[in-house]
């Protein structure tokens, strides 16, 4: 190989290096960027729906029949209670139970699911996720009165059957909110996603 043509690959090899270099540095920022911006990403998943009672109002009263052939009051519980409704059609519910029942664990909730379909199907969906047909409501005057019309729902009780907050959920991250948003004050799970995206920007 001549003087010429190993300068003019050692010169390649230079470029070829610094090309290298720039699209390192530039995924590098990318990376940094769409970690900021999933920072800043309020949970979807957690939107309260503005039909139906909202925070501080009081649950409907009266017993929703459970699959167990009994009924269930939504006020009166040892402890708070997470009201999960979900479907057997749905894939999003069958991701959603296993988190909640953790969830609940670990916050000292009381965990019932609850649904309107034929009670064959749910009581085959109740044995398939593990619940116990007396904390599986399956009562559709329960839905309309709430005003369910997307799933997964979640609605937090206290034990005097006051809604704390309610949203639809599909994660770990979307059941928290709803604590959070009572623990810290909020009325709605909105108002505390909002309060935390600009305590987020204002320490950045």
């Amino acid at each position: 190989m001549t003087q010429a043509g190993l300068q003019t690959l050692v010169l390649m090899n230079g470029m070829l290096s610094l090309l290298l270099c720039a699209a390192f540095f530039v995924a590098y920022r990318m990376v940094l960027r769409l970690r900021r911006l999933f920072q800043e990403i309020a949970p979807v998943g957690a939107l309260t729906n503005a039909r139906g009672p909202q925070p501080g109002d009081a649950c409907p009263t009266g017993a929703f029949a459970t699959l167990d052939g009994q009924s269930m009051a939504l006020a009166g519980g040892a402890m708070p209670r997470l009201l999960l409704f979900v479907s057997a059609t749905c894939p999003i519910s069958r991701k959603i139970i296993p988190l909640a029942r953790s969830f609940c664990a670990a916050e000292q909730l009381e965990l019932v699911l609850a649904g309107d379909d034929n009670p064959a199907v749910q009581a085959h969906f109740a044995q398939q996720t593990g619940t116990p047909p007396a904390r599986f409501i399956n009562d559709p005057a329960l839905g309309r009165a709430l005003e369910v019309d997307k799933l997964p729902a979640a609605f937090l009780l206290d034990q005097q059957g006051e809604l704390i907050a309610r949203g639809l959920v599909n994660n770990r991250e979307h059941l928290e909110s709803l604590l959070n948003a009572w623990e810290s004050g909020f009325g709605t799970v909105q108002a505390y996603i909002t309060h935390t995206r600009k305590a987020g920007r204002a320490t950045v």
